[in-house]
């Protein structure tokens, strides 16, 4: 008798241990789950806000921005949709110009279209263009607060270390500095420099994936 109330107590607790581990891993792979652990970072592109790590794609369209699929700007994105967990990598424009690119994901269980993405990424690229893709236009983009067009590195030194002192540097074959990456809140901050002119040439912002997952 007593061996058998033994054997149901152990059935039941390994049960209920089952079942404690089954929902803590369900709950450590529920979508967005990490997002609380980011700050999301403010970019403004021609007058539009969006943050990236928080704001979906519609914010980016719904400011009179354009997206498209390719950097020529000939394909838009309408009626897009999204497998669960995948990216997709688009161009803002507006006018026949080149804003920059951004990366947005669809962190959920099931498709959803384009405008409900987050985004995930942007970057800006101030290197001429190559012959055939349009027009670059970076005068009116502020990066947290900031416009990086014509920053030196010592400028970027300066602005950085009031955001945060989590930086690397990666040094040019001559020795000088070639990108700084930063991280701000669980955010990357990857700015990049000139090796003729050491002036700011790209800037990159993401949210690593691990925070989608």
């Amino acid at each position: 008798m007593l061996k058998k109330i033994g054997r149901k107590i152990l059935a039941v607790l390994i049960i209920i241990i089952i079942t404690i581990l089954f929902n803590k891993c369900s709950n450590s792979h529920k979508p967005r789950s990490r997002l609380n652990e980011i700050k999301p970072l403010s970019v403004t592109v021609e007058g539009v806000e969006f943050k990236v790590g928080q704001s979906k794609l519609g914010a980016v369209l719904d400011g009179g921005l354009l997206i498209s699929s390719n950097t020529s700007l000939e394909k838009d994105t309408n009626g897009l949709q999204l497998e669960k967990m995948t990216y997709y990598l688009a161009v803002i424009n507006k006018d026949g110009y080149n804003l920059g690119q951004v990366n947005f994901v669809n962190n959920t269980e099931q498709s959803i279209g384009y405008r409900d993405c987050i985004i995930s990424e942007y970057e800006m690229n101030f290197e001429k263009a190559e012959a055939g893709i349009k027009k670059n236009k970076y005068d009116n983009i502020l990066i947290d607060g900031v416009n990086f067009k014509g920053k030196t590195i010592n400028d970027v030194k300066n602005i950085m270390s009031k955001k945060t002192e989590d930086v690397d540097e990666i040094l040019q074959p001559d020795g000088s500095i070639g990108i700084l990456s930063y991280e701000i809140e669980n955010i990357s901050v990857s700015i990049s420099f000139d090796y003729t002119t050491k002036i700011v040439s790209k800037v990159n912002i993401y949210v690593p994936n691990t925070y989608f997952e």
